[in-house]
């Protein structure tokens, strides 16, 4: 572990991944990722100089020579300057922890660099270098310190830990240190537990999940501190950081001899064995950083309080006055709709709702009129769920949402990001048109000519009446749908979904139809006008039942017996199934909303956030791209492992407020793209709906409600929100994938005559990075039979190339907070 500075000289493409190249102090360069970086400090240099000071890992030349000397002069000279900040600091002799941490001693708080270096030092000036002095006092205090686990380098925030925490880690380390005769006997008392718990386990394999306070089991005060530190140990932290916790983990569980190799797969698995972990606890949604709710809904405070608030403001909305001009406080609602007399009533026409069967949330629907003056043309509309027509902008709702960014879909739970209360009986879509009342959409209206143009637009608030709630197996089913792709179920080969198909009509299937030849018409045109591609690698899900299922409480004073474990089904989805048949068309016409938003916006002058993407920069071969267009499939697929091999780099999304273009997406620079069609499990489409809305009341004026600044500060909240989602959607399935592969492989009752599809399992080789040196390494594999990645010991990897098919075997399986599957050569 190495903490050094340096200046970035260069980019390095390997393994169809970004790195900088960085000379460091000592004059080494050095091959990083970003998220390596902890502070940076823009253009300290000229980016002349560093380009002048190549790449290689020795100057070849005298200009990259002087180059270099002159960039490390700099870089010593602002070395100077930090050690001279630095030793300000320690001579003041503040401790800041004290000046930062919770009043309550069970709760965690923040502090920004910024903040610390207010505190601690002795100027007011924000130079670098007393920000970066103060930023090594952060890193040098691991115990009371912790750098934000992904994004770090962009938010400059530090979680402070709690006192409570500080305090029980610095008392084991000190039972540690001196030897403490508790400890054996914790150990002692701990592996007596886990035996029985292990047996328990065992004995009700196949049965439901249940749990129960283990009344048997009797901690002393050393005990339960003891428990507790190994509870708090369980988090991801950063390997280029000293973890405090390392010592007293590794100390303990050596003791327990439960593992040679001390990780956090073993630490996860004694606290399940202790009881204190259901063996179905989610390790992903538990985390602090995600700060979701553990607790039932019915028991949720926090949730009970929401539920208050509905209620009284949906009895105040059915007595308010037309006119009421009361103002709102930061739990009211809008007594009546804004723009109520701005909504054009689309009457009796059909809307359908489409989505999966159980779908949670139902923010949008489809409809359409055909054009009988032009043959072949139809507008289609896209009804969006309107839950700006009763929750203002500084409504506690909506501040909450923010805080949450978007819905928070898992596996075992979903915890909504406005209270289902709400969207239930007011916002989901069909939940008020069922019982005779019209629905407030947000409507965004194309229409496709004959040659699958999109040849007009609108924007209208709107009212619909005629809602028609059906399923894609449903619809797929009455339009005669051919299913190219589907989920793969491969441990039970068996078994299918059942299906239960909802009868429509004539009049709605004809409807549908048309939907989807005018749909299917408008991709092939952006298809064959575009030069967009899709790759990707499908992708291992699993569907536990019960749902909700819950697990541990977060402070349990006591372990609790936790006999069975839930129904899981494992299935291998790829991205081309939600590319066919009717979830194609849905997905189809929310794309054109986005884009309708993003030209309508422009016409008026709207400023708005758009997503957008470049095109592949190409790093090797000038044709790649060219080549690889050339191998579409209809559905604009290409083959994963020929974008791996082409060297190309695609740069990532980013939120920005001109129309530019969205590669991925097919969408030509100057068009843009901006999310508006789930504004009930996304803030940022809740601020496109607010804004588009005050414009659509106020069309003459040239101040929006959400102004360029402040859009422009908002965006880099959108997207360390959607990294951080993306990570944890990844992490989530992750684990329980290999929890499920885990328990299949150690099922006691398992029958002789089962299907195994890991008898014979062959992986492709996904990725070899440069390690040319070592004599033995891990390859990373995919395994396309399950749906997830492998490590492939192999004693070279050179012998292997991407793309390459090889028979192999798990020879084990690790969960825990980071899951892994290690795999050996099947002969």
């Amino acid at each position: 572990m190495t903490v050094t500075s340096g200046i970035v000289v260069g980019n390095a493409f390997i393994d169809n991944r970004n790195y900088l190249l960085s000379l460091s102090l000592s004059g080494d360069t050095l091959t990083h990722n970003i998220a390596d970086i902890f502070f940076e400090i823009p253009q300290m240099v000229s980016r002349d100089l560093a380009e002048r000071a190549g790449i290689s890992a020795s100057p070849t030349n005298r200009t990259e020579i002087s180059a270099r000397v002159e960039i490390l002069k700099q870089l010593r000279e602002v070395e100077r300057q930090i050690a001279q900040a630095y030793c300000a600091i320690g001579s003041r002799n503040i401790a800041l922890y004290p000046l930062v941490r919770s009043r309550n001693p069970n709760e965690w708080s923040t502090v920004t660099v910024p903040q610390a270096a207010k505190l601690i030092s002795n100027t007011r000036e924000s130079a670098y270098p007393t920000l970066l002095a103060s930023h090594r006092y952060l890193m040098k205090h691991t115990i009371e310190f912790v750098p934000h686990l992904t994004s770090h380098r962009v938010v400059q925030t530090w979680a402070v830990r709690p006192q409570s925490h500080v305090d029980k880690l610095t008392a084991v380390r000190d039972m540690i240190h001196r030897s403490d005769p508790a400890i054996d006997v914790f150990v002692a008392k701990a592996c007596s537990i886990m035996t029985a718990n292990k047996k328990r386990r065992l004995d009700s394999w196949n049965e439901p999940p249940a749990q129960e306070p283990a009344m048997d089991v009797h901690y002393t005060a050393e005990d339960r501190l003891i428990v507790d530190v190994l509870h708090h140990a369980l988090r991801q932290h950063r390997d280029i950081r000293i973890d405090p916790y390392s010592l007293v983990v590794t100390n303990i569980l050596k003791k327990m001899e439960v593992a040679e190799v001390i990780d956090s797969g073993v630490l996860h698995q004694v606290l399940v064995d202790l009881g204190h972990l259901a063996p179905w606890d989610d390790l992903v949604s538990r985390k602090r950083e995600l700060d979701l709710g553990q607790i039932s809904d019915s028991e949720s405070p926090k949730v009970i309080a929401e539920n208050h608030i509905v209620q009284k403001n949906l009895t105040k909305m059915a007595t308010a006055t037309a006119h009421s001009n009361t103002p709102l406080g930061p739990e009211d609602f809008y007594f009546r709709d804004p723009v109520e007399h701005l909504r054009h009533d689309f009457g009796n026409l059909p809307v359908y709702v489409v989505d999966d069967v159980g779908a949670e949330e139902l923010d949008d629907g489809l409809s359409v009129e055909p054009i009988p003056s032009e043959p072949g043309a139809a507008w289609i509309h896209v009804h969006v769920a309107d839950p700006t027509a009763v929750i203002p902008p500084a409504h506690i709702f909506a501040q909450r949402a923010r805080q949450m960014g978007s819905t928070a879909y898992f596996a075992h739970r979903t915890w909504p990001m406005l209270p289902i209360s709400l969207t239930q009986s007011e916002l989901s879509l069909g939940a008020k048109s069922h019982s005779g009342q019209p629905e407030h959409v947000l409507t965004f209206s194309f229409k496709i000519d004959s040659a699958g143009n999109m040849a007009d637009y609108k924007v209208r608030a709107g009212l619909i009446r005629n809602v028609i709630t059906v399923d894609y197996d449903s619809v797929d089913h009455l339009l005669g749908s051919i299913k190219k792709y589907e989920a793969f179920r491969p441990f039970d080969l068996e078994r299918r979904s059942s299906l239960c198909v909802t009868d429509l009509a004539t009049e709605h299937v004809d409807n549908l139809r048309l939907i989807t030849e005018m749909t299917s018409r408008h991709k092939q045109r952006n298809l064959n006008s575009s030069n967009y591609f899709y790759s990707s690698l499908p992708k291992a899900r699993i569907t536990i039942t019960p749902k909700p299922l819950m697990g541990t409480p977060i402070h349990s004073p006591v372990p609790f017996h936790f006999p069975g474990f839930p129904s899981l089904t494992y299935e291998v989805v790829g991205q081309q199934m939600q590319d066919s048949g009717s979830r194609m068309v849905i997905s189809e016409c929310m794309k054109a909303a986005c884009r309708v938003a993003s030209r309508w916006s422009f016409d008026n002058g709207l400023p708005m956030l758009r997503r957008s993407s470049k095109p592949p920069v190409c790093l090797g071969d000038p044709q790649a791209l060219k080549n690889l267009l050339a191998m579409r499939d209809p559905a604009g697929y290409v083959d994963f492992y020929a974008v791996q091999k082409s060297k190309l780099y695609i740069p990532p999304v980013e939120h920005r407020l001109e129309p530019a273009m969205h590669w991925s997406m097919g969408i030509p620079d100057g068009e843009g793209y901006i999310r508006v069609t789930s504004p009930l499990r996304r803030y940022n489409d809740l601020v496109a709906h607010w804004q588009i809305k005050h414009a659509l009341l106020h069309p003459r004026t040239t101040t929006p409600l959400f102004s360029p600044g402040w859009l422009t500060e908002y965006a880099p909240e959108i997207k360390k929100k959607e990294k951080e989602s993306k990570r944890a959607e990844q992490s989530h399935f992750s684990f329980w994938s290999h929890l499920y592969i885990k328990r299949f492989m150690g099922d006691p009752h398992a029958a002789k005559d089962r299907h195994d599809p890991l008898q014979s399992l062959t992986a492709i080789v996904s990725g070899v990075r440069p390690n040319d040196g070592m004599v033995s390494s891990s390859v990373p594999c995919y395994i396309p039979s399950l749906g997830i990645l492998g490590s492939l010991s192999a004693p070279s990897i050179a012998a292997y190339a991407v793309g390459e098919s090889v028979k192999v075997r798990i020879t084990s399986v690790e969960t825990g907070l980071q899951p892994r599957l290690h795999l050996a050569l099947r002969k």
